[in-house]
């Protein structure tokens, strides 16, 4: 079942994305509403709220943003507010079916309409402004299609501003000097919006690359019997972190599928698999190269200190 709130639509939702709501079913050569699917509908685009919980990027905190919105080719009822949507072709000399985009009440001509009555392909549009409460110059926007096709509603987030990936806060930058080393930055951060735009086939195709270029490095110099992935992974696993190593069987057998045997579920499972062990990776690299360096900056200070006591000792 669909998020019944703008949260999941803002948050979630990739742009493009449409989700479709059958309010109108054809039935016996007409269609007939059905107000339970409209509210699904009225659940999902979120008009009746007043707040958006989100993460707000410059605050860096997660905070309520007030909602005010602007629609587009709608009409408007008796107080002037357009929140009617028409649904029926115009006939002269006869009303129009409209339906209320609050409380899914239908006005003018009734249901059930004729094929040739409803009024496929109308279009709507949505505005969202949303206002940070913790500091009113923090703004969001979001922008949704509402196209009727066939008795269905089809709603497609056109535009947001700021993108998911500047909202989630990916810290593509944490292992930016490990990842340059490997090549491999601007595949990392490829992957990471492939993935947000749920394009995981090619999020996938990053991280497969990223591993790739990693073994690579690893296996440097080094002189193979033969060419598979196994055996690079086993000639080279004592470099890897000894927690990935418990890992490595069911690396084996991920990484020996073809890419254009996956589809986008089976790459999803696996992207989230191969991500965490890059990232434990990158992060046993960190780590080691840190260590490294304390090392030597107390053995550089344990010298000073040595030498101090020679030169205290000679006075």
């Amino acid at each position: 079942m669909l998020e019944n709130d703008i949260n999941y639509l803002f948050n979630e939702v990739s742009l493009y994305t449409k989700e479709k709501f059958d309010v109108f079913e054809l039935k016996n050569g007409k269609y007939e509403y059905n107000q339970k699917e409209f509210f699904k509908f009225l659940y999902y685009i979120g008009v009746q709220q007043e707040k958006l919980i989100s993460y707000c990027h410059v605050c860096k905190k997660e905070f309520p943003f007030d909602i005010t919105k602007k629609l587009f080719q709608f009409t408007s009822n008796f107080r002037g507010e357009k929140t009617y949507m028409s649904i029926t072709n115009k006939k002269s000399g006869i009303d129009v079916g409209q339906i209320d985009l609050y409380n899914g009440m239908i006005i003018g001509v009734q249901p059930p309409y004729t094929q040739e009555e409803l009024a496929n392909n109308s279009i709507w549009y949505i505005e969202y402004f949303f206002t940070c409460t913790n500091n009113h110059n923090h703004k969001y926007m979001l922008m949704i299609s509402i196209e009727l096709k066939d008795g269905t509603f089809i709603v497609r987030k056109i535009g947001q501003n700021p993108s998911m990936l500047t909202i989630k806060g990916f810290d593509f930058d944490k292992y930016k000097k490990q990842l340059e080393e490997l090549n491999a930055y601007e595949d990392y951060k490829k992957a990471d919006l492939s993935n947000a735009d749920h394009f995981y086939v090619g999020a996938y195709a990053y991280l497969r690359r990223i591993f790739e270029k990693m073994v690579n490095k690893y296996l440097f110099g080094k002189e193979l019997e033969d060419n598979h992935m196994d055996t690079k992974i086993n000639t080279i696993k004592d470099r890897f972190d000894p927690r990935i190593q418990k890992l490595l069987k069911n690396l084996y057998e991920i990484l020996s599928v073809s890419i254009h045997e996956l589809d986008e579920e089976q790459s999803k499972e696996y992207y989230v698999y191969l991500k965490t062990i890059i990232d434990m990776q990158l992060e046993y690299i960190k780590t080691e190269s840190d260590k490294e360096s304390q090392s030597k900056s107390l053995e550089s200070i344990l010298d000073k200190i040595k030498g101090g006591i020679k030169l205290g000792g000679k006075k």
